[in-house]
């Protein structure tokens, strides 16, 4: 019905379109003030790619309403919300953290190796699912121009050529959309709103071609439903649980539930791109409402596909082929460009995501221990760039190689299986006191092994004789260690069972190893530090337990060059010194020659804040560290103002019970719990009023920051007009003079004149 040539200039106008208006709204972001929960929710829908908009019309047709049970997974984890995403908010705003490898890292001592581990997670789990994107788009291309040749993916130079076609307008829009600053903690106001609007044309396209073979080809859900019955149909409106079991119902759910939030592209939009936590609540009941919607006509095109003779094993498609089939091409390109939009939206946030972990959590570690890669430090924006280039293409390459008859909602389990390794350590980091580094660290590599022994290695070895050998017969002829069957748990669905072995055998190392093994004291103290940002603060106090003598004996001007030499090591020298200009102004010291302790300490933690906008909090953290020293007077100092601390806080009052009779150390104990009591009942009623002013603040400054960025760009306006006035006024100038000499040659020529006349004469 299409052309090749007119699909592809389509596509190109419709992304260039999204780009106008992405740099129309960075540059008028005022008017989101009102309108940005609307905005922020439906970009929540991303979470909707061409596995739901294709892929559930598929699995519908062979399984039922399976593809419901995720749904209902992620509805009870959009019921809890407010509390999840409440605290990862809360410790974003604290930590500054960048990413959901970031975010982890900040609650584990800031560990570098729990930042790598869960940035290679993500990166394993993220490659097929940005690579079922990639499919979708080449499978959609093959379906609408009609190619039937390009309905699977094969090795053929046509579909060669739509991949790497593909793969290169994604990678584009990808870096001109996502990866254009090297600050990701900046709020992307335009991303946000491509998103949003791709949300919006996936809903609607897929509304529109629903309403129109339930109620145009067919006459209503009725006649559906007897129809499907006369063809023994029936099976499309079953749950599956025979085919499954109980097991897979609760793995689908587990699914559902984890995903919604903690896929990387859900938690950047979730957690980095909110800008108020007012907004968390709606944005999860706009995204209730949104998977609903997505999910009316699932069924009914599944039935009508198979109704109208349709290939089942192309049920993938039957969004797009009945529209087609119908020969109405305007809503056949409406339901094409949505099929797009799903892909295209996914590959951007989450390749955008993928490449900031994968370069401030692999790549810059390595730089800063191998000598050679150092200079890398200087460019991180041009490695995420890289970074995003290999993550598409490989993820191309890996669902050409490895996809075979999969189907999408096969190749999509598959990823955000990988993705769940993280979670024990995520919920338990974020809840629990107990969780440790090395728990962190044992438990998600033993959950990825697993994975990808019991589920990647069987998709990967399909081909592969010895893997097809121990599917049937394990290792060396263990039962035992099956892939599919490990430790004789032999389930209906494959999914299902790795899902539960690599989870559990993930979390009971993680709980066990946390509850054997102390941590050492930094961890423990900065895992204090952590989880009070969650509680009522109880030692209000503190602030004023400091040592008498804390002379200003500190040279400023050194510290300050040491950490400008940091800085200029990962930004450019502008930059760091716009940086470092704004922490000096902000701490009140830009006139002082010398600082004391305190002062030097806060410095410090304020550049480390600061550098994690762009590196990360775990590569910011590593980095203050191995590159700013302290003297011996610092340190004993430093030292001496903890002890303080410490027994100012608690060994004031201990020394007090002890010198009590027994007697009168109960009673002083119990009247000290009943102050406390009402005192924590009274702060607990004070915080709930002061987060609603805060909240309030959060929106003032929502809507400063936007006034600013508008300011700002008004101002580059004026700064290009008086440009051009300058230049027109050398213009004029250049034009008087021009005038002046003109006048001058005219007199004199006119003088000339008179004495030639005169001479003759």
């Amino acid at each position: 019905m299409f052309g090749s040539l007119t699909i592809f200039i389509v596509i190109c106008l419709y992304m260039v379109l999204l780009f106008a208006l992405a740099l129309r709204v960075e540059r008028s972001q005022e008017r989101l003030s009102r309108s940005y929960v609307w905005v922020y929710g439906l970009s929540l829908g991303v979470f909707h790619t061409s596995w739901a908009f294709y892929g559930n019309v598929g699995d519908a047709a062979s399984h039922g309403i399976r593809f419901f049970i995720m749904d209902l997974g992620s509805y009870l984890c959009l019921a809890l919300w407010g509390i999840l995403v409440y605290r990862m908010v809360q410790a974003k705003e604290v930590f500054r953290v960048t990413s959901i490898a970031d975010f982890i890292a900040a609650r584990y001592n800031r560990s570098q190796t729990i930042a790598a581990l869960v940035a290679l997670t993500a990166l394993f789990g993220s490659v097929p699912y940005v690579g079922l994107q990639i499919k979708a788009v080449i499978t959609s291309i093959g379906v609408i121009t009609a190619d039937e040749g390009s309905s699977l993916i094969d090795a053929d130079s046509a579909d060669a050529l739509t991949g790497f076609a593909a793969c290169m307008i994604l990678v584009l829009f990808t870096i001109l959309f996502g990866i254009r600053r090297l600050d990701p903690t900046e709020h992307h106001y335009g991303m946000v709103v491509v998103l949003a609007l791709e949300s919006a044309i996936k809903v609607i396209a897929l509304l529109a071609v629903g309403a129109f073979i339930t109620f145009g080809v067919y006459d209503g859900f009725g006649d559906l439903w007897q129809r499907m019955e006369q063809q023994d149909l029936t099976h499309l409106t079953s749950a599956g649980v025979d085919e499954i079991g109980i097991g897979g119902l609760a793995t689908h759910m587990i699914i559902g539930f984890f995903s919604i939030m903690l896929l990387p592209r859900q938690f950047h939009l979730a957690v980095i791109e909110n800008s108020s936590k007012k907004h968390i609540k709606p944005a999860a009941l706009i995204l209730a409402l949104y998977l609903l919607l997505m999910s009316v006509f699932i069924v009914p095109l599944a039935a009508a596909g198979l109704l109208q003779g349709l290939a089942p094993e192309r049920s993938d498609m039957f969004v797009l082929l009945l529209p087609l089939q119908q020969e109405n091409g305007l809503l056949s390109l409406l339901t094409f460009l949505g099929g797009f939009a799903a892909a295209s939206g996914m590959v951007i946030i989450t390749t955008t995501t993928i490449s900031t972990m994968v370069a401030n959590h692999l790549i810059l570690p390595l730089a800063e221990s191998w000598q050679p890669l150092q200079v890398l430090r200087g460019y991180l924006l041009l490695v995420r760039w890289a970074v995003a280039v290999l993550l598409i293409f490989s993820a191309y390459v890996f669902i050409t190689a490895f996809s075979g008859a999969y189907f999408l909602v096969g190749i999509g389990t598959l990823a955000i299986t990988a993705l769940l390794q993280i979670t024990p350590a995520l919920l338990g980091g974020m809840f629990w006191h107990k969780a440790t580094t090395n728990a962190a660290i044992l438990g998600i590599c033993a959950g990825l092994l697993v994975w990808f022994y019991t589920l990647l290695l069987p998709v990967m070895g399909q081909d592969v004789q010895w893997v097809q050998r121990w599917l049937l017969e394990g290792p060396a002829g263990i039962e035992m260690l099956k892939p599919q069957a490990l430790f004789g748990m032999e389930w209906k669905d494959e999914t299902a069972h790795g899902v539960i072995i690599s989870l559990g055998l993930n979390a009971v190392l993680f709980v066990a190893y946390s509850l054997l093994f102390e941590p050492n004291k930094e961890e423990r103290n900065l895992t204090e530090e952590y989880m009070a940002i969650f509680a009522a603060p109880t030692t209000a106090g503190l602030a004023q337990a400091r040592p008498t003598g804390l002379d200003d004996y500190i040279n400023f001007g050194e510290k300050r060059q040491e950490v400008y030499r940091l800085l200029t090591q990962y930004l450019n020298s502008n930059k760091a010194e716009r940086l470092l200009e704004q922490v000096v102004h902000d701490l009140h010291v830009a006139s002082r020659e010398y600082v004391n302790i305190i002062e030097l300490v806060e410095f410090h933690r304020m550049i480390e804040h600061e550098l994690a906008g762009s590196i990360g909090a775990a590569s910011s953290h590593s980095a203050v560290r191995s590159h700013i020293r302290y003297s011996e007077r610092e340190s004993n100092e430093l030292k001496a103002i903890y002890h303080h601390i410490a027994t100012g806080i608690k060994g004031g009052e201990e020394q007090a019970i002890v010198n009590q009779d027994r007697d009168q150390a109960i009673d002083l104990l119990q009247s000290r719990i009943t102050v406390l009591e009402q005192d924590v009942s009274e702060r607990d009623a004070t915080i709930e009023v002061l987060r609603d002013k805060l909240d309030e603040r959060y929106e003032e400054v929502f809507r400063y920051r936007m006034e600013t960025q508008r300011l700002q760009n008004t101002l580059n306006q004026l700064a290009d007009a008086s440009d051009e006035i300058e230049a027109e006024q050398d213009l004029e100038e250049e034009n008087r003079q021009l005038k002046q000499m003109y006048a001058d040659l005219s007199l004199k020529l006119q003088t000339l004149h008179g004495r030639d006349e005169d001479s003759k004469d």
